[in-house]
């Protein structure tokens, strides 16, 4: 485009636009400007995630109903409230982005199940189970401040809006999403609207996300991180960790890894162990990080759990020391045992609350590849030490992804142990395993207050 000529120097150029058509001459044409023209914000939450234009007909819009998707509107007030907030917020910096933290506990509110299957029939890809637009929904209605989310993922706007540029934080999301409405479904036995269909789309919906966020997760981890890459792929490996630890379905001891034989029994655990490394390689972005209060409730001011010095045994009562072929005069951290069984004694009068969370789950930083092949040929010190911390788990059984799974696989050690006749093994060998597993069957006792309960218990008389 060029400016024509004018004779009034005070008056706008006239702009013209030039048309190029193969083997014809140049063609000019008057340049329209656009009209303005008022921007809507009433249209719906399918089409904003899409980003196109909405003709917010009701009760479905035209794109809707031609892509065979559920409609939905935001209500006039919340989204006078959010014009509000947003507002009233322009101006005060960079950081007035942070979103505030949520309280709980939280009292759910669980969407019809019919509402839900309606959602799977008339969604265009019925394979692919709930549609993202309910899961979307699902997560900024239900769970913003769900027990083990907040805990796990930090908070759930900050993970959302961060998604949006990074696609497979998103699609992990909404697998997590996915997988607490079948959650939900499954543990509310007050519920007649929960069919076998509607969790099943659960389930779908949950593997189809989780498949789409693996392929960009892996892209991602092959790219050199910055700040806000670095806090997309913890806050991935965090949910992928929840995904693999929640249970699908049956609680039964018997069903357990522990008595399985199968290669990948221990998938769930090699998942975990996979986040030690990551946070190493991305602790130069972590001072800086929105997951800052994470880190720092990893451990106490004393660093008693991730400290760089060597750390006595000191709070090991003997039997465990025997247990691992360790004493007290120990001094080699780097044998396989000497942090696990150092940690869980520490964890052992350590109070329950969302920020001690992170110090229990301390316990995969001190295991890695040897341990789980000594689970995987079953090592009975490795088998004692992985129950008494799921014991120890057992403790947030308000933690919808964590309780289920540690209650069922401590239970599955417990049975397998007895099985085996530890107790009844003769002279010392007998007498270690029966202060091990009154141990091991108090370890999912809340602690009491500090300094009334200590792990160095009198050694039992042996009744003849």
């Amino acid at each position: 485009m060029s400016p024509a000529p004018s004779s009034n120097s005070k008056t706008e150029p006239a702009y013209q636009v030039l048309s190029f058509q193969p083997h014809q001459e140049a063609k000019a044409r008057k340049y329209i400007k656009r009209k303005s023209h008022p921007k809507s914000r009433g249209g719906c939450v399918g089409c904003k995630l899409s980003r196109v234009k909405c003709d917010e007909g009701k009760p479905s819009c035209a794109r809707c109903l031609r892509c065979s998707a559920e409609c939905q509107y935001a209500s006039l007030g919340k989204r006078k409230i959010a014009r509000k907030s947003a507002s009233s917020k322009r101006g005060q910096g960079k950081d007035a982005a942070v979103f505030t933290a949520c309280t709980p506990p939280f009292a759910f509110t669980q969407p019809s199940a019919v509402t839900l299957a309606n959602t799977c029939l008339q969604s265009r890809s019925p394979a692919r189970g709930v549609s993202r637009v309910s899961l979307l929904h699902h997560i900024t209605q239900n769970f913003q401040a769900a027990h083990g989310l907040e805990t796990v993922c930090a908070q759930l706007p900050f993970v959302v809006s961060l998604g949006m540029s990074r696609p497979y934080l998103l699609d992990v999301t909404l697998a997590v999403a996915a997988c607490h409405l079948r959650h939900m479904y499954q543990t509310n036995s007050s519920s007649h609207d929960a069919t076998s269909d509607t969790i099943a789309a659960c389930r779908v919906a949950e593997h189809y996300q989780q498949s789409l966020a693996i392929r960009g997760f892996n892209r991602a981890l092959a790219e050199p991180l910055d700040q806000e890459s670095s806090d997309s792929v913890l806050v991935s490996a965090m949910m992928f960790n929840l995904l693999s630890f929640a249970l699908d379905d049956d609680d039964d001891p018997a069903l357990s890894w522990v008595f399985n034989q199968a290669p990948n029994r221990l998938a769930w655990f090699s998942m975990s162990m996979g986040l030690a490394p990551l946070l190493m390689n991305t602790k130069q972005f972590h001072d800086q990080s929105r997951l800052r209060h994470i880190f720092d409730a990893s451990d106490d001011d004393e660093k008693t759990y991730h400290g760089d010095d060597p750390k006595p045994l000191s709070k090991v009562p003997s039997h465990w020391l025997r247990l691992c072929g360790l004493d007290y005069a120990s001094d080699n951290p780097g044998h396989i045992f000497y942090e696990p069984v150092r940690v869980l004694a520490e964890l052992f009068a350590t109070p329950v609350n969302n920020q001690s969370f992170f110090l229990y789950m301390a316990f995969f930083g001190k295991v890695g590849v040897e341990f789980r092949s000594l689970l995987e040929h079953d090592s009975e010190p490795a088998m004692w030490i992985l129950g008494y911390w799921l014991g120890l788990l057992c403790r947030f059984d308000h933690i919808w992804w964590l309780s289920a799974r540690a209650r069922r696989d401590y239970r599955a050690i417990c049975i397998w142990l007895d099985k085996r006749k530890v107790r009844r093994r003769p002279g010392a060998e007998g007498l270690m395993w029966r202060h091990l597993l009154v141990d091991l069957e108090g370890a999912t006792q809340q602690p009491l207050q500090a300094g009334t309960l200590s792990l160095h218990r009198p050694d039992p008389i042996e009744i003849l």
